[in-house]
């Protein structure tokens, strides 16, 4: 039995967003449970007003991030359903408008290492789901 199993599969003529679906739903998972845990990492992300990161908001953002885990990773292992598709762009897009408004207009996200991550995982995903949908639908 190889690991390679598990993996979730391509089209024809390769492409690895799929991975990439996988990769961002696991690294959100562990941002889940520390959520739960600790707000350390979330303070940082929202360094520009800390003290609005209560445990209520952890628990929320925690419950959020689930939910934009859960469909990337259906997303990984179904990459040719148009909804399942559609609904991974949405949660890319949420993620992007959520930390940039939260950057530019509300002054809660300050650029940092620990921002850096969500805001890079957010746009680039939506960039790279939106350019090749039409790979990945079969529509090419």
């Amino acid at each position: 039995m190889s690991l390679t199993q598990y993996l979730p599969s391509t089209p024809a003529g390769g492409g690895i967003l799929p991975y990439w679906l996988l990769i961002t739903s696991a690294a959100s998972i562990y941002n889940v449970g520390q959520n739960y845990v600790t707000l350390k990492q979330s303070k940082e992300v929202y360094a520009g007003k800390p003290e609005e990161m209560t445990p209520l908001a952890g628990r929320l953002f925690g419950a959020w991030t689930a939910m934009a885990a859960v469909v990337r990773l259906l997303a990984a292992y179904d990459i040719s359903n148009q909804g399942l598709y559609d609904l991974a762009i949405c949660a890319f897009g949420v993620a992007t408008i959520h930390f940039t408004t939260e950057w530019l207009i509300f002054g809660t996200v300050k650029l940092n290492r620990g921002s850096a991550g969500p805001l890079l995982v957010g746009s680039s995903g939506l960039v790279w789901a939106l350019t090749q949908r039409d790979y990945y639908l079969g529509r090419i």
